[in-house]
C-alpha cells in the first residue's frame, strides 16, 4: 500500500521546468495585431446621409472621416475669417522656467507609444508638409486662472482658442489632410466619431473655437490626438504624429493641452453619445450648407478685429 501511495505521489508532483519551459516575456514591439497596417485609406467608402439611421459599430473610420470632414467644412464655409483674440498682456509676467533639481531626471511617461515601423516616413514617396505657424507665438503668456485676480473665464478661453489659429490658411484641403493622417497614422471609427464630438461642443455650443480657413487643420489634429488617447489603447509616438500632421512636437502638446482644458476634461463618449453627437454636428453642416446656397459666390464673410477685447492688465 505504501509503494502504490509513493508510486500516485510521484506522479502528481511538478513536471520538471525543461519539459515545460516558461513562456518568454511578452514583447509588444513583435506583436503584429498591435500594429495597425499602413495603407492607402479608401477613397470610395460610404458616407451615410446625415438623416439615416447607422451604428457607430459597423461603421468603416474612412465614413467617420468623410462626415467629420463634410460638416467641419460646411461651417467653415460660413464662417469667414474670424480674426483671432489679439494677444493677452500681462506686465512682469515671468519666462516659464525648468523646476526641476540639478541632477535629477525628467519624469517619463508611464504609457509608452506604441511601437511603430518608421520605414514608411523615410520612404522617397513620403512627402511632409507644414500647415504653417501658429498665430500664438512660443512665449505668449496665458491668462491668470488661480488665485486673486483671475481672470474671468471667457477672458481664458479665449487665450488658449489662439493655440489653433494658424497665421494662413494651410496649403493642403482638409479633405487631403485627413487622408494623410489615415495613411500613416490609421485611426479608428470611434476616434473619428469623438473627435467630431468634441468640435461640436468647442465650435457650436460653447462657441469658444471658431471653425475658419485657418482653424480647422489645428482643431481636427489636436482632438484626434486626444480622441484617441482618451479611448484607445493605440497610441502612435508624438513626433510621428506631429510629422505627419505637419507641426512641431511643441505644438502638438500645446493642441492637446488646449483641447482637454476647453472640454474642461469631460473626454469620455458613449455608443449612443457618439450617434447623438453626430447627428447633431451633421445638422449643423447641412444648415450651414443651406445658408451659403443662398448667399452670392463672391460673398466673403469677415468679422472685424475685435481690438483691445484681450487686453490684460495684471
Amino acid at each position: 500500500m505504501e509503494a502504490q501511495d509513493a508510486t500516485a505521489g510521484a506522479s502528481r508532483s511538478p513536471v520538471a521546468s525543461n519539459d515545460h519551459p516558461l513562456p518568454a516575456p511578452p514583447n509588444p514591439s513583435s506583436d503584429a495585431g498591435v500594429i495597425p497596417k499602413i495603407s492607402t485609406p479608401d477613397k470610395n467608402a460610404p458616407s451615410p446621409p446625415a438623416d439615416a439611421a447607422w451604428d457607430p459599430a459597423t461603421m468603416r473610420p474612412e465614413t467617420a472621416m468623410k462626415m467629420l470632414c463634410r460638416a467641419v467644412m460646411a461651417l467653415a464655409s460660413v464662417a469667414g475669417d474670424i480674426p483671432p483674440t489679439p494677444p493677452i498682456s500681462l506686465p512682469g509676467t515671468p519666462r516659464r522656467v525648468s523646476m526641476e533639481t540639478p541632477g535629477t531626471r525628467s519624469r517619463s511617461n508611464s504609457r509608452p507609444a506604441t511601437p511603430v515601423p518608421s520605414d514608411d516616413l523615410r520612404a522617397p514617396t513620403f512627402r511632409g508638409i507644414e500647415i504653417g505657424s501658429p498665430e500664438a507665438h512660443a512665449h505668449e503668456p496665458s491668462a491668470r486662472d488661480v488665485g486673486h485676480g483671475a481672470e474671468p473665464v471667457h477672458k481664458q478661453q479665449s487665450a488658449i482658442a489662439r493655440k489653433f489659429f494658424s497665421k494662413s490658411p494651410p496649403p493642403i484641403a482638409l479633405h487631403e489632410y485627413l487622408l494623410r493622417l489615415q495613411r500613416y497614422c490609421p485611426m479608428s471609427t470611434a476616434v473619428y466619431l469623438a473627435a467630431g464630438a468634441y468640435i461640436l461642443k468647442l465650435a457650436v455650443e460653447d462657441r469658444v473655437v471658431p471653425l475658419t480657413s485657418r482653424t480647422i487643420h489645428r482643431l481636427v489634429l489636436g482632438t484626434l490626438r486626444v480622441a484617441m488617447k482618451a479611448l484607445e489603447d493605440l497610441r502612435y509616438p508624438q513626433q510621428r504624429f506631429a510629422g505627419v500632421g505637419g507641426v512641431r512636437e511643441t505644438e502638438l502638446h500645446k493642441l492637446e493641452i488646449s483641447v482637454c482644458y476647453l472640454l474642461d476634461f469631460e473626454l469620455q463618449v458613449t455608443q449612443e453619445s457618439l450617434y447623438i453627437k453626430t447627428m447633431a454636428l451633421q445638422q449643423a453642416g447641412l444648415q450651414a450648407a443651406a445658408v451659403q446656397s443662398k448667399l452670392p459666390a463672391t460673398f466673403r464673410p469677415r468679422l472685424p478685429v475685435r481690438a483691445g477685447s484681450a487686453q490684460i492688465t495684471a
